[in-house]
């Protein structure tokens, strides 16, 4: 790619703090970001905002409270607003270990056209605090999905990745809500984009509500199904003449 790499790393909160804090600062530390980006629910708490304020006093930090409802919405405004030439977008309630971070960057500089992606399923004993049956359900829905997909991928329903802004912007993205975390791996998988993978430690949320509910999980399987059938041409932007 033509342009240096620029990394822009977006948070999309609603009412965590220290977990903000604490994911905030693991990826500040290295000086490996050219920017962050915190959008925010209209809705957010008192509490996250001003955590979100503190934070963006310093450099290469700013805020935005995002233009719709719903996570996907959250997540379309910040592929507009980013200036970088690569974006992660990172889970605010800090669930995901930090610590594979910088391999992420070194492989996304190393494979600047490829999406750098967590998997929980690379390593044995990844996930901490989620009972037997979502493990094995989860375990079970990916092997589906590399069946469904002819994908060797081992982790599909984590949205934790690093891509080019470019790939992101070429997508005719649908969803809203939570219905658009499967989009992010699903459409690009579909439109010929290469992965790779890092084995990641998956934390359950220790702060603030869970805002997915069970019947929104469920709907990710109908959107899997829906873009597997569709149409390529249906899944990308058309470029305007």
């Amino acid at each position: 790619m033509s342009s240096p790499y620029r990394l822009s790393v977006v948070f999309c909160a609603v009412d965590e703090t220290y977990s903000l804090q604490q994911a905030y600062a693991a990826l500040a530390k290295d000086d490996l970001v050219f920017e962050f980006f915190f959008i925010l629910s209209k809705n957010c708490s008192a509490a996250c905002l001003e955590t979100v304020k503190r934070l963006c006093c310093r450099e290469k930090c700013s805020f935005f409270f995002q233009s719709g409802c719903g996570l996907g919405n959250a997540i379309r405004d910040a592929f507009a607003l980013v200036r970088g030439t690569h974006i992660l977008v990172w889970p605010a309630d800090d669930g995901i270990s930090t610590d594979i971070f910088p391999e992420m960057v070194s492989l996304s500089k190393r494979y600047p056209d490829k999406i750098i992606s967590v998997s929980r399923w690379l390593k044995k004993n990844s996930f901490y605090g989620y009972g037997t049956i979502r493990k094995g359900i989860n375990y079970l829905s990916q092997k589906l999905f590399a069946v469904l997909y002819r994908s060797n991928l081992t982790d599909y329903t984590n949205p934790t990745q690093i891509a080019p802004v470019s790939v992101y912007r070429s997508i005719k993205w649908t969803g809203s809500d939570f219905s658009f975390i499967p989009e992010m791996t699903f459409k690009p998988l579909r439109l010929g984009y290469s992965f790779l993978e890092v084995p990641a430690e998956d934390h359950a949320r220790s702060e603030g509500k869970k805002h997915g509910s069970f019947f929104e999980y469920v709907r990710y399987y109908s959107v899997i199904l829906h873009i597997r059938f569709q149409k390529k041409g249906d899944l990308a932007v058309s470029e305007k003449v």
